[in-house]
């Protein structure tokens, strides 16, 4: 049963066309890995999954619902509002940079969304909030506020806020871009922790031995389509596509 489905996914920013046809099916359960150079429209593609950015060509469903398809004149179509708002809850989105509310506590930015939208007692969305902080290892700093924490420890926060909304799916894109190296390992570990659970995701990364490890399936992306895609050991020890192997023999030999 596939939670996602894209299909043939356009998007021009004025003259320049972004995404040229792109889809792709996420089943549950599925980790997926986006890769691909800068440019080449994997982030783009993550932010019209969730509505973030508008196409103007193509499909995307969520659990067999039409967030948005093509009209009687070939243009994208979108679902009501309404519509859109209940489908987006279903999808859990990290990005680079946190996104965190910093005149918040991290218990505060975690209870905020399941009670405004979801309208959860105070309660329960406080027990909710604590169970995830403690699952990213960050139960100890409900109180603290995003500046008094690191870059890794603000996106573990950051994940653990997402997951409090219980997503069907998690976005990730490029989570660890932001962090020096030595905080890159303890987001890795929980999203990790997070596919041992077979919690649905698709990550947008250039950490080429997470993608390897965790996902099942890797998509190389390159100015805006898909080159190649397939198991991660294929495409990744074994790329098909002269272009695939080019990026891959560069980012490796960079480490």
């Amino acid at each position: 049963m596939y939670i996602l489905k894209a299909t043939e996914v356009y998007k021009d920013f004025h003259t320049n066309e972004v995404l040229k046809g792109v889809s792709m099916q996420v089943d549950k359960g599925e980790v997926i890995a986006i890769i691909g150079p800068s440019g080449s429209g994997k982030s783009t593609f993550l932010r019209c999954l969730n509505r973030l950015e508008t196409i103007d060509r193509g499909s995307i469903e969520i659990e067999g619902e039409f967030m948005v398809k093509n009209g009687p004149n070939g243009k994208a179509v979108y679902a009501s509002e309404k519509d859109i708002a209940r489908m987006r809850l279903k999808m859990g989105m990290v990005f680079q940079n946190f996104n965190l509310f910093p005149h918040k506590s991290v218990l505060e930015n975690l209870m905020m969304a399941p009670m405004l939208v979801n309208g959860i007692d105070s309660s329960t969305a406080r027990d909710t909030a604590m169970m995830y902080l403690e699952k990213v290892g960050m139960a100890q700093n409900g109180s603290n506020y995003p500046y008094q924490l690191s870059g890794g420890m603000q996106q573990r926060v950051a994940i653990a806020r997402a997951l409090c909304m219980n997503p069907a799916i998690m976005c990730f894109d490029e989570p660890t871009s932001a962090l020096d190296p030595e905080l890159t390992g303890e987001v890795l570990q929980v999203m990790k922790d997070l596919a041992m659970e077979h919690m649905t995701m698709v990550v947008v990364t250039h950490e080429i031995g997470f993608a390897r490890e965790v996902a099942q399936r890797v998509i190389f992306m390159d100015e805006g389509a898909i080159v190649e895609e397939g198991n991660a050991e294929d495409v990744l020890l074994h790329p098909q596509q002269s272009r695939t192997k080019e990026f891959l023999s560069k980012v490796l030999m960079a480490r």
